[in-house]
């Protein structure tokens, strides 16, 4: 029997991210294709309202590679990622900083934070804590995370998040949101949803068949 919750990392890593890779290239797997091009468009729109190049925070960046596609514009001054792993990487736009050493150290504040399917892996009914402490040190915040839609469609969405994690030995949660637990969350927060983009796009082919865009969303908020 498959568990989805307490995965242990496995001892051949990279074989299980090439065979999870190759074949979400060839299904339409790839998760950071549309992802990318929505935040950098609302990225590129709060550096104009705020006329300035910005400062983001990349909230449980993995291997930071939406940033990596962000640092290229020139709107984007700098980015710091951060994460529960620890490893060194900085560039001249980019550094990462372990999640635990970044909140005891940070007195940066930022224009923008984005989080990336993030939050149900912390939990959902801790979320607005996150948000909260989150909006301490940001006026902006870019949130793209999954919707279930009932019983079958929370299951599909542990079975595609173990797909997707089990090689980074990351927990699968047991339940996600629906629009009344993020609404809450945000309401906790005490941040204003400045758009919900409901039915996100994030795949093509098989993928997009088997997790539909129903079960994408994208939240701007803001203090």
């Amino acid at each position: 029997m498959i568990r989805f919750d307490n995965i242990n990392k496995p001892k051949n890593k990279k074989l299980l991210i090439f065979i999870s890779d190759f074949i979400r290239r060839i299904f339409g797997g790839d998760r950071l294709k549309r992802i990318s091009k929505e935040i950098t468009s609302i990225s590129k729109k709060i550096s104009q309202k705020h006329q300035k190049k910005i400062v983001i925070l990349d909230f449980g960046c993995g291997s930071m590679e939406v940033s990596k596609k962000l640092q290229k514009y020139s709107f984007v001054k700098k980015i710091v990622g951060t994460d529960t792993f620890d490893f060194k990487f900085e560039t001249k736009k980019m550094k990462y900083v372990q999640t635990d050493k970044f909140f005891k150290s940070t007195n940066v504040n930022f224009d923008l934070i984005i989080a990336i399917d993030v939050l149900h892996h912390i939990g959902i009914d801790d979320a607005s804590k996150i948000l909260k402490r989150l909006s301490k040190i940001s006026k902006n915040l870019i949130i793209k995370d999954h919707f279930e839609h009932g019983f079958f469609s929370r299951h599909l969405l542990r079975f595609v998040d173990f797909y997707a994690n089990y090689a980074y030995g990351v927990n699968i949660p047991k339940k996600y949101f629906d629009y009344k637990s993020w609404n809450n969350a945000v309401k906790k927060s005490s941040l204003k949803e400045v758009k919900l983009i409901k039915n996100f796009q994030q795949h093509d082919g098989l993928f997009n068949l088997i997790l539909n865009k129903k079960h994408h969303f994208i939240s701007i908020l803001s203090k």
